[in-house]
C-alpha cells in the first residue's frame, strides 16, 4: 500500500518525525506533560485511535512506553 493510498499513515510518519527530536531529550514526567498538552501528540493519538495497527510503527520511532497502546 502506498502513502497515497493511505494518507493517515503518511501523516503519522510526518508527525512522528516532528515529534521524535522534541521527545527524546525529555524525562518521563516531561514526556507525560508533553503528551497531555502538545497538539502534535494529540494528532498522533487521534490517528492511533483510528488505526491501532500503527502502534508498532509509533513505538519504533519514539519508544514503546510513550503512547498508550489503543484498544483494537
Amino acid at each position: 500500500m502506498t502513502e497515497a493510498e493511505n494518507p493517515d499513515r503518511a501523516q503519522l510518519n510526518n508527525l512522528l518525525q516532528q515529534a521524535k527530536p522534541l521527545m527524546l531529550p525529555l524525562y518521563a514526567d516531561q514526556q507525560k506533560k508533553w503528551l497531555a498538552e502538545s497538539p502534535l501528540a494529540q494528532e498522533i493519538k487521534a490517528i492511533l485511535q483510528r488505526h491501532p495497527e500503527y502502534f508498532d510503527d509509533v513505538s519504533a520511532v519514539v519508544g514503546p512506553d510513550v503512547f498508550q497502546k489503543p484498544k483494537s
